[in-house]
């Protein structure tokens, strides 16, 4: 009499969503059809659970380690690493310009992350930023050659006196980082203005690093003096 065999094991593997490992028995040895359907609905088990999340029978609210899965993609444009940089004013009566370290991604343009301002960590070291909170691109940045063309909102235009050439100044500065970019043209709402220089002069066209010197704190040492009698 012909034993009949389980057809069951087959159907289990073809409905699961992953393949599962096919279970091979050693040389030499047979599986009763009961031990072997034991064998396929482990191994069909173990594919269910390896992804370590099953579907909710209803919506239901995120718990909080499941949150921070949920955003981990979204970009932090404060946090300070990365190999751009952008500038702050450094800590210290001086008011000197320092740069800090940045990483311009997912969309987020350099520029963009210079308009949100120094992070905590920053913060707490006395790091700031003259560029009044809430100013913002209304268009996207663009260049052309070496030039990089800015369109902002009203806010930066409302500063006066040292504070708009120190937020002038942190602009150019930050453009200047980026490849190429030698100098910027900076428009509120689509309408060119007269910028201040450091010098006193104003200008509507371009503006460059050398219309804002010593304003930036650099890493390099101050040259000894020359001796007496040389």
């Amino acid at each position: 009499m012909r034993r009949r065999t389980e057809p069951a094991s087959t159907t289990a593997v073809a409905r699961s969503p992953h393949r599962a490992p096919s279970v091979l028995p050693r040389r030499g040895l047979r599986l009763r059809p009961a031990s072997t359907l034991a064998l396929v609905a482990c191994a069909v088990a173990l594919v269910g659970t390896g992804c370590g999340i099953s579907p909710d029978a209803e919506p239901r609210d995120l718990a909080e380690d499941e949150r921070i899965i949920a955003v981990a993609g979204v970009p932090v444009g404060a946090d300070a690493e990365g190999a751009d940089r952008i500038y702050l004013v450094g800590p210290g009566e001086d008011g000197l310009l320092r740069s800090v370290p940045r990483e311009a991604v997912a969309g987020l343009t350099l520029m963009e992350i210079l308009l949100l301002g120094p992070n905590e960590a920053e913060i707490e070291t006395q790091f700031s930023t003259v560029i009044p909170s809430g100013t913002r691109l209304l268009q996207p940045a663009r260049s052309r050659g070496s030039f990089l063309f800015l369109d902002v909102s009203s806010e930066i235009s409302e500063l006066t006196g040292d504070s708009l050439v120190q937020a002038l100044a942190q602009v150019v500065y930050t453009a200047t980082e980026l490849d190429g970019i030698e100098a910027v043209q900076l428009t509120v709402d689509g309408e060119s203005l007269s910028w201040p220089k450091a010098n006193g002069e104003t200008t509507t066209g371009a503006l460059r690093t050398y219309d804002y010197p010593g304003l930036v704190r650099t890493a390099q040492p101050d040259y000894p003096g020359l001796p007496s009698g040389v």
